[in-house]
């Protein structure tokens, strides 16, 4: 007791010396920087170079940082030494939402809406066409609500790109989601001109597994460009129409 009486009491003396971030970006291109952290820790508290530890709030500062919206968490501690930390995790995107005004945000892998910053892009895949939800329509909540036909639109293109996202294949391969007017998912591949008709998100490892199939046997023996549409809509097949 004695000593950490001695410990709390020389915390106390000790001055902030530096100030130090680092950022977590995991596979996701970066969307922040340790200097745009620091501007924003800077525009709601006082410069903490100099300040005694015990005066500076740890919590407030870490809740300031969370609440930038291309944060997934945060972690702000400091050191005997003086030395004060930030940990941050970016949210890592894994599809782009194109509305139909052009407009544009990210969902990211827990099913968060991220805004998009000016001079900043992710590679992910690109949803677009009949998608009325603008990031100022989004919410923390992750389920879409009785009724809520364009809420529950963007809970499936989430659940589509996540499926893509995880499958190494899908993810090398599929470069656009397309909603067309009966809100259907119509799917863009990077190599050869044909369009993937996928329909809804009903028995979609199944459609998926079927399409991995024909490309790996079918398409490689006639060629990229020689069908115009890969329908997967029906049960146990996949119906091709040619060029």
């Amino acid at each position: 007791m004695v000593l950490l009486s001695f410990v709390n009491a020389e915390k106390k003396k000790i001055t902030c010396k530096s100030f130090d971030i680092f950022i977590e970006y995991y596979d996701s291109d970066p969307m922040i920087s340790p200097d745009y952290v620091q501007e924003i820790v800077y525009s709601g508290f006082d410069s903490l170079i100099g300040r005694k530890l015990s005066e500076i709030d740890l919590t407030a500062i870490e809740k300031r940082v969370i609440e930038i919206p291309f944060v997934e968490s945060a972690e702000v501690y400091t050191s005997l030494f003086g030395n004060m930390k930030i940990n941050v995790v970016q949210r890592q995107p894994i599809l782009r939402v194109i509305n139909s005004k052009n407009k544009s945000f990210y969902i990211d892998q827990t099913g968060a809406a991220v805004p998009v910053r000016s001079g900043f892009s992710c590679r992910t895949v690109v949803a677009s066409g009949n998608i009325r939800s603008d990031y100022s329509d989004m919410d923390s909540s992750k389920e879409a609500k009785p009724g809520d036909a364009d809420r529950k639109l963007i809970n499936d293109l989430y659940t589509l790109a996540s499926y893509i996202n995880q499958n190494e294949f899908l993810k090398a391969q599929i470069e656009q989601i397309y909603v067309n007017k009966s809100k259907e998912f119509e799917l863009v591949p990077k190599v050869g001109r044909q369009v993937i008709i996928f329909g809804g998100i009903d028995n979609m490892e199944k459609k998926f597994n079927n399409l991995i199939t024909f490309y790996n046997k079918g398409i490689n023996k006639k060629g990229w460009d020689k069908y115009k549409t890969i329908n997967l809509k029906f049960d146990n097949q996949v119906v091709c129409a040619k060029k």
